[in-house]
Formats: C-alpha cells, sequence, structure tokens
C-alpha cells in the first residue's frame, strides 16, 4: 500500500509511524508545508511542499507588521496557509496514493482533501481533537467539515482524565502517539550519586510554565537531593527573553547549581538527558498533545503533567506517574513531593510506565484504528454499489486489545 502524509512539518513523533509502516512493507510519502528547525529524517525525508506565492505577501506583511508583537503570529499559516495547489496536485499525481492522511483542519487540507474527491483517494484526517470533547456545531465549524475528511485519527483520548460533560465522536478513531521502549528496567539506573534528577521539557515560553516548575522546584530543594534541568527550544526573540528571565530568577534565588537550562539539543542528546533522569514533569497548559511524556515513560522515568494536556490520559495515575491541576502552583509541587520523598515508588512507577509503552503504545495499535477507518470507508462504498463485505489486510489478526475508554 502507498500511503501518503501531509503535516505542517515533520515532527520527530513521526519516526516511529514511518518505521512501523515500512516494516509492515508500505511505501510512504511525506509532504510538509515547512521545515523545522530541529527534525530527524532516519526513516522519510519530506517533500517541503510551501506556499502558494499568493499567499507569501499577506504573511510576511501579517508575521513583521501587523502581529509583530505577537510570538504566536506564524502559526497563522498553519490554519489559512494557501497551498501551491497544481504542485500540491502534480506530486500526489505522481505517487498515487492508496490512502492519504492529512493534518488539520485548515485552507491546505480544504484544497488537498477537493484532490483527493476528484481523483478518488482515500483520504484520513489527523487531528489533536479529543475522541471525547465537547462537541461545536456552530455554522463555521459544519461548514469545514463537510469540506475535510469525514474520518479522524486522533492521538487523544480526552483531555485530562475527565470525561463529564463530554461527547464520543463516532468519526474519531483513537491512534495513540508510538514509541519504542528505550532502555529496560533491568538497564536503568536510578538515583545516580545520591540525587534526584527531574527533567523537564518545551519551549522556552509562557505557556509551558517553566517558571512555575522552578517555583515548585525551589520549596523541594531544601529538603531533598534533587536537582532539576530545563530544555526547550530557543529560536525567536521572545524564547530568547524568556531564557533570559528564567536565567536571572535561578542566579537571583541562588539555584544555580540546582537548576540547568539547556537549549536546541539534537536527538542523541535529548536522549541522554531521558536516560540520566529519575522524573519527567511536563507542566504546560493549553497542550494540545505532548509526546514528550511518553518519550520519558520509554526510558523507565514515571511522568508528571498537567491535566491541560491531550495526553495526559497516557498516565496512569499513581501507576506510572500522576496529573496534577492545570496551572497550579501548591497541586505540582505537592505531587512532585510524593515521588521525590520516596525513590523506592519512582523506581516503582518507572517500571510500570515502561510496561506500559510496551504494551500500548506500539505500531499495531495504531495501524488496528486506521484498518477500522479503511473498513468503514469501504463498506460506505460497497452499501452505495451494493456489494459485501471488505476484507482488510487486518482481518485474522489477533487483537492485542484496547487501550482506554470504550475498548479504545
Amino acid at each position: 500500500m502507498r500511503v501518503l502524509y501531509m503535516s505542517h512539518r515533520y515532527h520527530t513523533n513521526q519516526n516511529a509511524i514511518m518505521k512501523g509502516w515500512k516494516e509492515h512493507g508500505d511505501e510512504v510519502c511525506f509532504l510538509s508545508q515547512y521545515e523545522g528547525k530541529i527534525e530527524d529524517y532516519t526513516y522519510v525525508k519530506p517533500v517541503v511542499m510551501g506556499y502558494s506565492p499568493w499567499f507569501m505577501p499577506f504573511y510576511k506583511l501579517y508575521v513583521n507588521v501587523l502581529a509583530k508583537n505577537n510570538p504566536a503570529a506564524m502559526d497563522i499559516r498553519l490554519k489559512v496557509g494557501i497551498p501551491p495547489v497544481f504542485k500540491l496536485a502534480k506530486v500526489m499525481g505522481q505517487f498515487r496514493p492508496d490512502l492519504v492522511i492529512m493534518r488539520e483542519r485548515s485552507v491546505y487540507t480544504i484544497c488537498m482533501t477537493a484532490i483527493c474527491r476528484l481523483r478518488g483517494y482515500p483520504a484520513i484526517l489527523y487531528v489533536m481533537n479529543p475522541v471525547w470533547e465537547k462537541p461545536k456545531r456552530d455554522l463555521a465549524h459544519r461548514i469545514v467539515w463537510k469540506l475535510v475528511p469525514k474520518y479522524r485519527l486522533t492521538p487523544s483520548l480526552v483531555v485530562g482524565l475527565d470525561y463529564t460533560g463530554k461527547e464520543k465522536d463516532s468519526c474519531a478513531f483513537f491512534a495513540p502517539y508510538l514509541m519504542e521502549p528505550q532502555l529496560a528496567p533491568q538497564e536503568k539506573r536510578y538515583m545516580e550519586n545520591g540525587r534526584i534528577r527531574i527533567l523537564e521539557v518545551g519551549k522556552y515560553e509562557e505557556r509551558k510554565n517553566h517558571k512555575m516548575m522552578v517555583r515548585a522546584f525551589e520549596r523541594l530543594a531544601g529538603k531533598y537531593p534533587a536537582d532539576l534541568t530545563i530544555v526547550g527550544e530557543v529560536s525567536n526573540d521572545f524564547h530568547r527573553k524568556y531564557y533570559r528571565e528564567l536565567e536571572e530568577y535561578i542566579d537571583s534565588h541562588g539555584l544555580d547549581g540546582r537548576v540547568t537550562l539547556k537549549s536546541n539539543l539534537e536527538k542523541a542528546d535529548m536522549m541522554e538527558e531521558y536516560k540520566r533522569a529519575d522524573l519527567f514533569v511536563l507542566p504546560s497548559t493549553g497542550e494540545p498533545g505532548s509526546v514528550a511524556n511518553l518519550e520519558a515513560m520509554a526510558f523507565c522515568v514515571p511522568a508528571l503533567c498537567g491535566e491541560d494536556n491531550g495526553t495526559a490520559c497516557y498516565i496512569r495515575q499513581g501507576k506510572t506517574g500522576y496529573v496534577c491541576k492545570d496551572n497550579d502552583e501548591d497541586d505540582l509541587a505537592e505531587k512532585m513531593e510524593r515521588m521525590v520523598s520516596n525513590p523506592t515508588v519512582i523506581k516503582k512507577m518507572g517500571r510500570n510506565a515502561y510496561y506500559h509503552v510496551t504494551k500500548h503504545f506500539q505500531f499495531d495499535a495504531y495501524y488496528r484504528s486506521v484498518e477500522r477507518i479503511m473498513e468503514r470507508q469501504r463498506r460506505e462504498r460497497d452499501r452505495k454499489r451494493g456489494k459485501g463485505r471488505f476484507v482488510t489486510p487486518m482481518d485474522g489478526r489477533r487483537d492485542s486489545g484496547g487501550y482506554g475508554r470504550d475498548g479504545r
């Protein structure tokens, strides 16, 4: 099968998926709108499509003039960026995909969906909106939904852990982030030199709550032999300003030597950080779905994250880590202290986390969701043509079980 992906950029969390398709014997082509600062092309080299020349003058005006003080100004291209339509159609025609998986509801995906419908390519949407959420039924959303693929994959079951007041989208299928096990329990060494090493990851920006994290750590620093390392991206003036403010706080509060800031690490160096860590913390807010907590668990490191995170459901509360209240410094410090005060708990949760990854976050789990959507799409087409059931390539395989609510 030939599978074509399209996303705004090629993110490292795509590697396990690309590897899975290739090991499954399929051919993959990945189209990206732009190239990120740090990307890993171990399994596939994306084709950078860019944007229509008609869009670029507006984009430059918006970023450099109209919204020059907005750190998220560049994100406008993700929603309204216009693709080079003829170039896009040509590349798709040359690849002749059996399946197209495209990222987010946007002008880009609307154009791409039109090409798929015109040429008969089966298409699936990949979005961060969880399976369970409060539905949006206003006219604007209903119009956009008609212009993009009906069925969607999402790596999020629910934001946080609470399902109250939320409805299950019957066209949404949970396809978790994938993660290769990295460091088995028998190889993991905890608390080397008698120090508990806490790791936090995230861009140097307000939403990641690094300052709150440092303040919460400061409460523990006088009571426990713990150190904190923060790793994040610094790629614009807003990041640099936030980084300097964080440095000043650390220096003025006597935390030099206890809190270390690192930036723009290569993949190999980042993996070393996970390997050395004893506890991973992600206190960010407004997090659509972080893969970092899963990366940590693959290294036998228990994870703690905020509830406003689309992958908070990846953490088994009290077993592989904890989920704390959103933007709540007191709850963050309390949950951290639960683990830091008892190294035995860290080791036990770390082992649980590793086996949790090996059971629920491998390619078969992702592929089963793709297969279910393709079967449903074929059944819908067959009903229109008066045909019978479509037998998928996965039929007859042993189902290793679902994950989370409703067996997903």
